[in-house]
């Protein structure tokens, strides 16, 4: 069986990865994208929220960092915006990930130009607040 934390990581790069013209999904990545649009996938605080005889409740958060390339400021702000919109879409479902987790909630978005090259590049940051249930003695395994 999969790790649990691997299969919440997993699922997360596979809705990313489906959203229509996406140039590139890239989980932890080493460098700055080279295709345009592009998400990254980054693995954040992780904390206990519940414990109980048999099962840790945990709350786990990720950030999402996106990046568009367009011809100019006023394309990579619409393009920023529909990917961000696109990205919310994919990850907030029901049942949130397929049933995967508990809860996904979306926090705060950070844009910025991207200081990528001289091309009109724009990112965000967005956060999400995910709560997954493992077993207490094996945190591999859910609840």
């Amino acid at each position: 069986m999969t790790n649990l934390r691997e299969a919440i990581f997993a699922a997360i790069e596979s809705r990313l990865t489906a959203i229509p013209s996406i140039g590139r999904v890239e989980r932890m990545p080493a460098g700055d994208p080279d295709l345009f649009p592009a998400l990254s996938i980054f693995d954040g605080v992780q904390e206990p929220i519940e414990r109980g005889a048999s099962h840790t409740r945990h709350e786990l958060t990720i950030t999402i960092e996106g990046f568009v390339e367009q011809a100019d400021g006023v394309e990579a702000h619409a393009g920023l915006n529909d990917l961000y919109a696109q990205t919310v879409a994919a990850l907030l479902t029901e049942p949130p990930l397929g049933g995967l987790i508990d809860e996904i909630n979306e926090g705060g978005m950070r844009v910025s130009v991207a200081q990528l090259a001289s091309e009109s590049r724009l990112g965000f940051g967005l956060d999400f607040t995910i709560q997954f249930s493992t077993a207490r003695e094996n945190p591999a395994l859910p609840a």
